[in-house]
C-alpha cells in the first residue's frame, strides 16, 4: 500500500519541481529578451558590435558603462574598535543581497565609524552589486538600496548619472544577461570568485531611450509577479505533499487506518 501510494506523490512533487524548473527558465529568458531585444518584434535590429550580445534594435545607444555612471566602493570599520559598530547606517555585505530592494543589514555602523574607514555613504536608489564572493560561481547578486547604505569592500555602488540608464532597467538587465556577465566580469585565476573592475567598467550596454526603459521595467515586473506567484504555488504544493507522504505513512505504520482491504 505504501509502495504504491508514496509512489503516487513522488510522481506529483517530481512534477511540481520541474514546473519550479521551467518557470525559472521562463523567468530568466523573459528578462534577457526585453533587455536585450526589446518589447517590439517587428523593431529593425542592428549588430551590436558585442559578440555574447548580438543584435539589438536599431534605435538602442551602445554606451560603456563608465560613461553611465560612477562606481562607488566600500571597506569595514576596524572591529576594534566598539564605537564603529552597532549604529544606524546599514553596512551591506554580500550576506545581505538576498533581495532585490534593501533596506537593512545585518549590521550596522556609525557615523564615526563611516568617516574613519574607506566606506562610504551610498545614497538611495544606486545599483549594488557583489564583486567578490563564492556566489559568483554561479550567480551575480544585485539590488536596490532603498535607503541610504554603507557597503565593505566586496562590494560596488553604481551610481548612475540622470537621464543615462534606468537603476531598474540595468537590475534586470544583468538577471537576464547572468550567465553571459559571469565570463564576461569574471577574473582568471582568482583564488576566490571575483570580477574585474576593468572588465566592469568596459562593458558595452544596449540602451533604450528612458521612455522605453520605463516600459520595459513595467513589462517584468509584472511578468516577474506573475511567473514568482505561480513558483510560489508550486513550492507550497510540494511542501503539502510531503507533509502528506509523512502522514500517510505514520498513519499507515501505526494502525490509524486499515490498509488490508486498500493493499
Amino acid at each position: 500500500f505504501l509502495d504504491r501510494e508514496t509512489a503516487k506523490i513522488d510522481a506529483l512533487i517530481a512534477e511540481q519541481e520541474k514546473l519550479i524548473a521551467l518557470l525559472a527558465e521562463k523567468r530568466q529568458a523573459t528578462i534577457s529578451h526585453a533587455v536585450t531585444k526589446g518589447l517590439n518584434p517587428d523593431a529593425p535590429m542592428k549588430d551590436s558590435g558585442v559578440e555574447w550580445l548580438g543584435d539589438v534594435p536599431a534605435h538602442w545607444g551602445i554606451k560603456k558603462l563608465k560613461s553611465l555612471t560612477n562606481f562607488l566602493g566600500g571597506g569595514t570599520p576596524s572591529r576594534e574598535n566598539l564605537s564603529f559598530w552597532n549604529g544606524s547606517i546599514p553596512w551591506v555585505s554580500p550576506k545581505d543581497m538576498k533581495r532585490e530592494l534593501i533596506d537593512s543589514a545585518e549590521e550596522c555602523i556609525t557615523e564615526e565609524g563611516l568617516t574613519k574607514s574607506s566606506s562610504n555613504l551610498i545614497t538611495t536608489g544606486c545599483v549594488l552589486v557583489v564583486v567578490r564572493s563564492g556566489i559568483l560561481q554561479h550567480t551575480i547578486p544585485v539590488a536596490i538600496n532603498a535607503v541610504p547604505v554603507a557597503i565593505n569592500q566586496d562590494m560596488k555602488a553604481l551610481d548612475f548619472c540622470a537621464g543615462s540608464c534606468l537603476n531598474n532597467f540595468f537590475l534586470r538587465w544583468v538577471q537576464g544577461l547572468n550567465d553571459l556577465l559571469l565570463l564576461v566580469w569574471s577574473k582568471q585565476g582568482a583564488t576566490v570568485e571575483s570580477i574585474e573592475h576593468s572588465y566592469l567598467a568596459e562593458t558595452l550596454i544596449a540602451l533604450p531611450p528612458m521612455g522605453e526603459q520605463k516600459s520595459i521595467v513595467a513589462f517584468l515586473n509584472a511578468e516577474i509577479t506573475r511567473l514568482d506567484d505561480l513558483t510560489t504555488e508550486a513550492t507550497r504544493a510540494i511542501a503539502l505533499l510531503k507533509e502528506r507522504r509523512t502522514a500517510l505513512i505514520s498513519a499507515a505504520v501505526t494502525g490509524k487506518i486499515d490498509v488490508r482491504t486498500l493493499a
